[in-house]
């Protein structure tokens, strides 16, 4: 099968999973400060529903995390020569309206690095045990993800505006890059977040400030621009790209998570009371991602049923909003 980067959403997915298997054991098992470990959790003296949710939980965050980074090897590998092969990179990246899967890779590698941290350093006790050792190389990896995708949007713009695009093809997949950095905004406010070390922290902090402030200019103009299409259009995308609607209720959460580790971030090196902007963040940006799922369901739920040829979808749905 031919390569493409958008192949780097498997082992992507695969760390979601992992991670969310990991995040419900840290905040439904007693431990102590830090992240949970496979030891924290005391077997014999759980209950029988919470056997049977642990264990299941466990295994999924195993097999997931070995399927995400056996993946991501491979990938890279893939990746590596896809470049290496000008003819099938240049075809790629020339065309705006698909250069845009090139961010996957980069999604990819920060989900990669918050695997590590977390469901991966939860089998592994010298790593979990060392993981302030890990903030330095982690910044590095944070760097270099800051840095390739500022490289890479750069070079997909300056297509963008060389190239004449008809921007009646523009679907939701078009917020990727954004996605991506996202997903970087993670890794670099955990380390702002987890990392023992000022100077580590607070050039992670201002990374991250630095990422979010791109990000958050791009998600509006972005998001605003493709409602604006929709609006115009009289009917939605074809059926594969229709899942991509979704790509905003992540953006969202991902972009309130990490205001949240920056805001934990100043309390703990200025003592800045935190409480108040800390649960807005949080609040707003969940609230907005339910939102627009239930909206985006009933939007699909409505086409799919009238088996996409006599959907009541109309504009002005989009204008009720």
């Amino acid at each position: 099968m031919k390569f493409t980067p958008l192949k780097f959403q498997a082992s992507l997915a695969a760390g979601g999973i992992a991670l969310m298997a990991f995040n419900f054991l840290q905040f439904a098992v007693p431990h102590g400060k830090g992240s949970i470990q496979l030891s924290d959790i005391p077997w014999a003296q759980l209950t029988m529903s919470q056997t049977a949710a642990y264990i299941p939980l466990t295994g999924i965050m195993l097999a997931f995390t070995m399927i995400s980074l056996i993946l991501t090897v491979i990938f890279l590998k893939g990746l590596l020569q896809w470049i290496f092969n000008k003819e099938d990179y240049n075809d790629f990246m020339s065309n705006p309206l698909t250069n845009i899967g090139s961010f996957a890779p980069i999604a990819s590698l920060a989900m990669t690095a918050n695997v590590v941290w977390s469901p991966l350093a939860f089998f592994i006790p010298q790593l979990s045990s060392n993981i302030q050792a890990m903030m330095l190389p982690s910044l590095i990896f944070f760097g270099f993800l800051c840095f390739m995708f500022l490289k890479l949007e750069f070079k997909v713009l300056k297509i963008w505006l060389s190239q004449s695009i008809d921007v009646n093809k523009l679907n939701f997949t078009w917020l990727l890059d954004i996605f991506a950095v996202g997903l970087i905004n993670l890794t670099g406010t955990g380390i702002a977040a987890m990392s023992s070390n000022s100077e580590i922290a607070s050039i992670a902090a201002f990374g991250s400030l630095f990422t979010l402030s791109i990000g958050c200019f791009f998600f509006v103009t972005k998001l605003a621009y493709l409602i604006y299409l929709q609006i115009k259009a009289t009917k939605l995308p074809d059926k594969p790209l229709l899942p991509a609607y979704f790509l905003v209720i992540p953006i969202t959460c991902l972009f309130g998570i990490s205001f949240y580790r920056i805001m934990m971030y100043l309390q703990s090196y200025f003592s800045f009371e935190v409480k108040v902007p800390s649960f807005l963040f949080v609040t707003l940006s969940y609230t907005i991602a339910i939102g627009w799922g239930i909206f985006t369901i009933y939007l699909l739920s409505d086409y799919l049923k009238n088996d996409f040829a006599k959907s009541k979808f109309s504009p002005t749905q989009w204008s009720m909003v």
